[in-house]
Formats: structure tokens, sequence, C-alpha cells
């Protein structure tokens, strides 16, 4: 019984130390694996850590792209732009080409017409040549013939002033003799104050014809300027009887007329004729605001 007890016991010992061994055999299996599966998650963590900086450095390369992206297309839409900019320049230009293109044909018409009319003028102007040759031939021709002519018409010229001085001077000495004789018999008989009288007004008559002629009303127009007011006033005192002076006023760029009277009572005086107004003049001074440089009287 104690044997089967042993033998028992053995068995048991001996299963016991079986269930240990393989026990400790599936321990041991379990911590491999353990130690397998750690590994693992050992790995993959550092493949995670791996992915994940991966990861990062995507995204950082997925921003970047972005951004060229975005930049990009800026300047995709500059460049569309430009394109239509250069698209616009383009048709211009190709617009001013034909212009151009135009123009120089017109312009080589031209040309070719303008050749044509050199071509003529040349032809003309060799003509022309000629025909001055023959006048140039003629003319010194007919210089010779007038140097001969004026070499005749000098000699007549001569001889015309000579018969003119002598005729001039036999015929001033019979017609003052028989002028004087008849015209102071005449004058005799009819005394002062018949005939053509003209004598120089006193202040008071000059005056007075100055107040009464009617010249000022006159109007001045570019056919009707001072020379005529002058001398219709002139001709008006001699139809009176008045002597009358002719003034005229030389200024720097121009020239002007008025009359003048030398009355015997209170000497010369200068009359304008389109207002009759009494005015002074001298060389020197200033009249209708311009300076006298020379001025003269004709009686």
């Amino acid at each position: 019984m104690v044997e089967k007890k042993l033998i028992a016991l053995g068995l048991m010992c001996v299963v016991l130390s079986v269930g240990f061994i393989v026990n400790v055999m599936l321990l041991n299996q379990k911590d491999n694996e353990m130690q397998f599966k750690t590994n693992q998650i050992s790995e993959l963590e550092n493949e995670k850590l791996a992915l994940e900086t991966k990861n990062s450095n995507l995204q950082a390369n997925v921003s970047s792209l972005q951004a060229n992206v975005s930049n990009l297309q800026s300047n995709i839409s500059s460049l569309q732009s430009e394109t239509t900019s250069l698209n616009n320049e383009k048709t211009a230009l190709e617009t001013q080409v034909s212009n151009l293109q135009t123009e120089a044909s017109t312009l080589e018409n031209e040309k070719n017409t303008l050749e044509a009319q050199v071509s003529n003028l040349q032809a003309n102007v060799s003509s022309l040549q000629s025909e001055i040759v023959s006048i140039e031939n003629l003319t010194t021709s007919l210089e010779t013939q007038v140097s001969n002519l004026q070499s005749e018409v000098t000699s007549l010229e001569n001889e015309v002033i000579q018969s003119f001085n002598l005729g001039y001077d036999e015929g001033e000495t019979v017609g003052y003799q028989l002028g004087y004789e008849e015209g102071y018999i005449q004058g005799v008989e009819d005394g002062p104050g018949s005939g053509w009288y003209i004598r120089d007004p006193t202040y008071a008559e000059a005056i007075a014809f100055i107040n009464s002629d009617k010249t000022d009303e006159n109007e001045y127009t570019s056919d009707y300027v001072c020379y005529d007011f002058t001398a219709d006033f002139s001709s008006n005192s001699f139809q009176m009887g008045y002597r009358c002076g002719f003034v005229y006023i030389e200024f720097t760029d121009s020239a002007h007329a008025i009359a003048c009277f030398n009355t015997t009572d209170n000497g010369l005086i200068y009359i304008e004729p389109q207002n009759d107004e009494i005015v002074d003049i001298a060389i020197g001074q200033t009249y209708l605001d311009e300076t006298i440089i020379d001025l003269g009287i004709i009686w």
C-alpha cells in the first residue's frame, strides 16, 4: 500500500514535474512571445514615430506645395494678363504694319511719279538751258545794239538840250518883255481887287475862315487821309483869297500833314484841319504821341 502510495506519489511528482516543466516551458514560450510582442510593439512604435515624422514632413511639404501652387496660380494669372496684353500689342503692331505697308506702297507710287516728273523736268531743264544760251547770245547782240542806240540818244539829247536852252533863253527874254508890258498895262487899268489876288490873312481873318470852313466835317477813311484834309483846307482858303501853307511833318516811322497861315499881325500859326485846332509844333517836340524829326512848309 505504501509502495502504491509512493508510486502514486512519485507519479504525481512526475506529473507535477512534467506539468511544472510544461508550465515553465509554456511560461518561457509566453515570455518569448511577450518579448517578441514587445519587440514588435517597439518596432511598431518606432515605425509609428517614423511615419509621424514622415507625415509631419509630408504635411510641411504639402503646405509648401500648396504655397507653390498658389504662387504658380498667381504667376499663371499674371502670365495670362501679360499674354492678353501681348496679344493686344501684337494686334496693334499688325495693324501698324498693315498701315505702314499701305503707306510704303503709296510712297513707292509717289516715288515713281516723282521720278517720272524729275525725268521730265530734267529734259525741260536741258531744253531751257539751250534756250538760255540762245537768249544770252541774243541778249549780247541786243546789248550791243542798245549801247549803240544809247550813244545815239545821248548825242541827240545833247543836241536837244542845246536847242532847248537856246530857244528857252530867247523865248524867256521875249516873253518876259511882252508879258511885263501887257500885264503892267492891264494891271494899271484893272487895279487891285480884280482877278486873282492872294494874300496873307490877319489873325482874325484866319480864325474866321477856320470856323467857317467845313473840311473838319469830312470823314477820315483809308482813301481820305490827312493829306486830303490839308489839300481841301488849303484849296478853300485859296478860294477865299488867303495864302495857306501845306505843312509836312516827318516822324521816325511815319508822316503827317497839316495847314498853316502866316498872319500879318500874329505871325505863323499851325492848324489841324481835321478838328480846326490851333497847334504848336517844332522839330524835337511831340505831336500825336510821336516825336517830330523834320517838318517843311509848301506855299
